[in-house]
């Protein structure tokens, strides 16, 4: 079995439903625990303008996550996200 491993996550989630923020934030738990994480911080950054329109959004908000996981669940987090239509952009890094 794999090491646990921390990683930081970013996402850039979609400005146009703020009242949407927090069911976004749940559902970005829930993929990380459904794929044996943990979240150990999370920190809500707020609304900044993007350096170039992403799907014809000129901002976004933007959440951070600190969270543990086993490497290979990693590829099935990712693509879980990009699935997710409320998610504009979204980077998974190895913590510190």
């Amino acid at each position: 079995m794999e090491k646990v491993r921390s990683y930081t996550g970013l996402f850039i989630i979609t400005p146009e439903k703020p009242e949407a923020i927090d069911d976004v934030k749940r559902s970005i738990t829930a993929v990380i625990n459904d794929n044996s994480g943990k979240i150990l911080k999370d920190n809500m950054i707020g609304r900044k303008n993007l350096a170039y329109p992403i799907k014809k959004n000129n901002s976004g908000i933007y959440y951070e996550v600190t969270f543990s996981a086993v490497p290979e669940s990693i590829s099935k987090i990712q693509r879980m996200f990009n699935i997710n239509t409320d998610i504009l952009r979204s980077l998974i890094d190895l913590a510190g």
